[in-house]
């Protein structure tokens, strides 16, 4: 016979809820590291495409003497004004960034949207995507040109110089390349720039940020390109986006008059980019005035923006890459977009 003292003991249901409590709060307690730990990873990704990308321009520069145009427009010696090329800086870097068979499938005698760019521009560039940012590599319906995506975009400065220009006539500033305004920025339209023509220093002006898709964007708000305004060929500017209605945002470019990671303005448009009013051209001299409008602080389509949390990366014109933060002041986030203002912006300042 067996004894009292033998009797068999269990966990009881007191001791077992206790178990799965602890086991539960180490988990809450472990998960935010591990996700901490991923944001890191991802986070360092982005720096090291900016970094290469950085590196592929520099590489552009000693070969070709200047930085890549931001964008080719209309040209009056080639088109007289009528065509949309619609190839960017990123076009002209492939062949230093491993993207040398690529770069020669595309026809720059052609505009962007034509047959001939189809195998060119639908070819997904692993360096010009940051590891945070959505994307959709369904593009099956989304047309016959499609432009793939793109999480960067080339700084333009603080004057709008894509959708307004001096006109296209004879006699107008500009005129051999249609009027096209000149930028602040490393990036313009039908102009390339020079190292030299960085007198505020390269280690004091940025050239290169992200553009990621919006923190509450679909992955498919897409209009004929793998992302609607971060496409890395295509038109100036990108409209119509499917889910968003009245969304309309710059491509291949930005601008810092907005602040850093400002939600987009949407459905009707961004009401501070306007011919007629109190901050509109010519009142202030700069088509438009928006640098004064406080409506354009909150228009993230024009703006630099990023999934990582607190800021987004920046590529320096002198290679080195920086984490901004969004809380930067404005002024100084603004003064160091421009090659030659003049401004005095401290290392530490960033």
């Amino acid at each position: 016979m067996r004894g009292s003292s033998e009797s068999r003991r269990g966990f009881t249901l007191i001791e077992l809820l206790v178990v799965i409590a602890i086991i539960g709060v180490l988990i809450a307690l472990l998960l935010p590291a591990v996700q901490a730990a991923r944001e890191a990873a991802r986070r360092a990704q982005c720096t090291n495409n900016l970094k290469q990308i950085g590196l592929a321009i520099h590489n552009y520069e000693s070969a070709q003497g200047s930085f890549p145009m931001g964008n080719m427009r209309s040209d009056r010696r080639n088109d007289n004004c009528t065509i949309t090329w619609g190839h960017t800086w990123m076009n002209f870097i492939l062949p230093y960034i491993e993207g040398g068979s690529q770069f020669n499938t595309v026809n720059f005698y052609r505009p962007y949207n034509s047959v001939t760019q189809f195998t060119a521009f639908r070819t997904k560039v692993n360096s010009f995507l940051c590891p945070d940012d959505s994307t959709n590599t369904d593009l099956s319906t989304q047309g016959f040109i499609v432009t793939m995506q793109t999480s960067y975009a080339g700084v333009r400065g603080l004057t709008e110089n894509l959708y307004y220009s001096w006109g296209t006539g004879a006699t107008a500033p500009n005129s051999d390349r249609c009027g096209a305004i000149d930028s602040e920025g490393i990036f313009g339209a039908n102009i390339a720039y020079k190292i030299a023509d960085v007198v505020d220093g390269t280690s004091n002006t940025l050239m290169v940020g992200e553009t990621s898709r919006f923190r509450d964007e679909p992955p498919n708000s897409v209009f004929n390109f793998g992302n609607a305004g971060g496409a890395w060929g295509g038109p100036d500017w990108v409209s119509g986006v499917n889910t968003w209605p009245g969304d309309v945002r710059v491509s291949s470019g930005a601008y810092l008059v907005p602040k850093l990671n400002a939600q987009p303005v949407r459905n009707g448009g961004p009401a501070c980019l306007t011919s007629t009013g109190p901050f509109a051209y010519p009142t202030y001299g700069n088509p438009p005035g928006w640098v004064l409008s406080p409506a354009c602080l909150d228009l993230g389509q024009f703006g630099f923006r990023s999934k990582h949390p607190g800021g987004a990366n920046f590529l320096l014109t002198d290679g080195s890459v920086k984490f901004i933060k969004e809380s930067i002041d404005r002024n100084t986030y603004r003064a160091s977009g421009t090659r030659g203002g003049g401004e005095v912006v401290s290392a530490d300042a960033f």
